[in-house]
């Protein structure tokens, strides 16, 4: 064996337990973000992205114009995000839209329909979710209906689409609240008909934290895995996930993922991410732990959520990383989507960025790859896969007075 093998097996052993050691994912973008609709819109903030089996690129968010404020609305791009078509409203010309930290509307593709979910207050300052549903492949959207009922409040929500194209909607709730109580409970309803309706709320469990997002994701026979931040004794606040083995009409008692340990006296406004793939669901989330050191952690698990791994930290050096978004990719790998701040040495603040981790078949994460910015900082980063190995990720920050959507687009080097 030459001396030049030996050395990489060395190297590679070591490699093996320094995460410093890991490569960063082997993606190429965009020099520099653009700005989307700029020319058209007052704001665009909060995207949500999805991309088709053909190409193309979806998008949801927020929207002001001279004479709309304050609009759900939806776009897409049959060019690889090169242009946009016209910006189309989802919800009412006088709906008062919630999006703000987590709490920003969703969008999931059901293949032959589109979905896009998102809470709205009424006059009597009551809150409850609404689903618009188009089966025109995003042209139009028709008349949204209401999933919530009964309750005071009802944010913070999450969509699944599961293998049998139902569709099932998460939400944190307060109609269980107490006097003075300071959780809330997660809940969730389901669709059987492609969202023209939904049946009853069923409450999954209580004492979950109230700003932080719960997140849904299934296994291919249509297993159920919802995960939340739930108040445990004394101020911890660690990650939880429940089952459902029944298509979602029983979930069992939740199980917790790790024990983070991590004590605040109030919500972080962080929730967990959920993705299943290669038969493995894995939880990212972010945490300071009993250490007070913010990190995203990546765990998984290949019993069907009864247990989980030991938890990796996956934002190595990166400052205040937080809001980590998993997806799958179209090539059958994971990606990490997370914002945060470039170390440096001089104790200044830099502004905030996107980052990405890629995970491979055996749950072995790569460095985290800043994506390349520009000169305001970025909130509340998402990314979506398209075929060919094509990646997007989206994000808002500040322009001037009103707030852009910054698309960044990227391929496999590979």
């Amino acid at each position: 064996m030459g001396r030049a093998h030996v050395s990489r097996l060395i190297a590679g052993a070591i490699c093996l337990t320094l995460a410093a050691c890991n490569p960063k994912p082997a993606y190429r973008f965009e020099g520099q973000p653009r700005a989307l609709l700029q020319d058209k819109l007052a704001s665009l903030w909060d995207p949500q992205l999805g991309v088709s089996t053909s190409g193309t690129l979806y998008l949801l968010g927020m929207y002001d114009t001279e004479d709309v404020k304050s609009r759900l609305g939806f776009t897409m791009s049959h060019d690889g995000g090169d242009t946009f078509m016209p910006i189309i409203p989802v919800s009412g010309p006088n709906a008062s839209i919630t999006s703000h930290g987590e709490a920003s509307a969703r969008l999931a593709d059901g293949g032959t329909v589109l979905y896009a979910l998102w809470a709205e207050t009424s006059d009597d300052g009551d809150s409850r979710l609404l689903l618009a549903r188009s089966l025109s492949y995003g042209h139009s959207f028709e008349e949204p209906v209401e999933i919530t009922h009964q309750t005071s409040f009802a944010s913070f929500a999450s969509l699944g689409v599961l293998p049998d194209n139902s569709v099932l909607a998460v939400w944190l709730d307060g109609r269980d609240g107490k006097p003075n109580s300071e959780t809330f409970s997660v809940y969730a309803a389901k669709s059987t008909d492609q969202g023209a309706s939904f049946g009853q709320n069923l409450r999954i469990a209580s004492g979950a934290c109230p700003c932080c997002r719960p997140s849904v994701s299934a296994d291919p026979n249509g297993k159920i895995f919802i995960g939340w931040r739930k108040v445990f004794a004394r101020e911890i606040r660690d990650m939880v996930v429940s089952t459902s083995s029944d298509g979602g009409s029983s979930f069992n008692e939740p199980v917790r993922v790790t024990d983070d340990g991590w004590n605040i006296n109030g919500c972080p406004d962080s929730g967990p991410s959920l993705a299943f793939l290669n038969g493995r669901l894995f939880a990212a989330w972010m945490t300071e732990g009993r250490e007070q050191r913010p990190r995203i952690r990546l765990a998984w698990s290949d019993d069907g959520a009864k247990s989980f791994s030991k938890p990796e930290d996956i934002s190595g050096d990166v400052l205040d990383p937080n809001h980590p978004v998993l997806k799958t990719t179209a090539d059958g790998k994971l990606i990490v989507i997370f914002g945060g701040r470039e170390p440096q040495g001089n104790g200044s603040w830099r502004k905030s960025q996107a980052y990405v981790v890629e995970v491979n078949i055996t749950g072995r994460a790569s460095a985290p790859m800043p994506l390349p910015g520009s000169a305001e900082s970025a909130s509340y980063p998402t990314i979506a896969s398209g075929t060919g190995h094509r990646l997007f990720a989206a994000w808002t920050q500040p322009r001037g007075d009103a707030q852009a959507t910054m698309l960044s687009r990227g391929r496999s080097a590979e």
